[in-house]
């Protein structure tokens, strides 16, 4: 089984991935649900805190140990409880089931192998109650193509201690060989002082698959999962295959 680590920057990940845009979804979402909600794949709580200030009742489960460590500072110093699990999805044993199960930021994508990702599902199946809901959230792969020309690229820079200090992320993509469904992914950490000379670099090598509809569809229905919703953002708008930026499905147990 494939799976991607983001152990080695789990102190940088909240500097960049500041994404807040799916939040108010999110939080809005979780309202409506009743009982508790899993969050899959919660990393360092980018959703999960949001979520939990607006009084939902959350468990959290991700596979790095590193990322929960920071979710449960979080929790900890904001007096904040959850129940924060250490798992792989493909695997997800939590003995008891939920009225509404979430996986933000198009996380799925990092399952790489269709085997896999028929498990997960399985799995999720398994774990919600009966007329609960699953959202699962992808980028669109026409648009998410648009971007990919196997040049290395600056993704964006940072301040740090203060501005003392800066990052910078840089991004090179390019598709399997093999096969054109899954991308590899090698983001480049530098970090510089104040005079701009280099401190430190760090690689991260990531795998993730582009989904279709059509594709990711049939792996639900085949869980068992009853199609309710599917928007091509996170306002609700209809989905359009050539512009739509993300594809959001809301899948239903009976």
């Amino acid at each position: 089984m494939e799976t991607n680590d983001y152990g080695p920057v789990a102190d940088l990940y909240d500097l960049y991935v500041p994404a807040t845009f799916d939040l108010a979804f999110f939080v809005g979402e979780a309202k409506k649900a009743e009982g508790e909600i899993l969050e899959l794949m919660a990393g360092t709580g980018r959703v999960s805190l949001p979520m939990l200030e607006a009084g939902v009742r959350l468990t959290c489960v991700d596979n790095s140990p590193e990322m929960l460590a920071i979710l449960r500072r979080k929790l900890n110093e904001r007096d904040i409880q959850a129940d924060v699990r250490q798992m792989d999805i493909r695997q997800l044993d939590l003995a008891k089931r939920f009225g509404a199960i979430i996986i933000p930021f198009h996380s799925f994508a990092h399952i790489v192998s269709i085997e896999d990702q028929r498990e997960a599902l399985q799995r999720i199946y398994e774990h919600l109650l009966p007329g609960g809901w699953f959202i699962c959230t992808l980028g669109n792969p026409d648009v998410r193509r648009q971007s990919m020309d196997g040049r290395l690229r600056l993704h964006s820079r940072y301040a740090l201690n203060g501005g003392q200090r800066r990052l910078l992320v840089w991004l090179l993509e390019n598709f399997d060989p093999q096969d054109n469904h899954i991308v590899d992914l090698a983001e480049f950490f530098e970090e510089y002082d104040e005079k701009g000379r280099l401190q430190a670099k760090h690689l991260m090598e990531l795998r993730f698959r582009l989904s279709t509809r059509e594709e990711f569809e049939a792996l639900a229905q085949a869980a068992g999962f009853k199609i309710k919703a599917f928007y091509g953002d996170y306002t609700y708008a209809e989905f359009r295959p050539d512009s739509s930026p993300f594809m959001i499905w809301r899948l239903g147990k009976v």
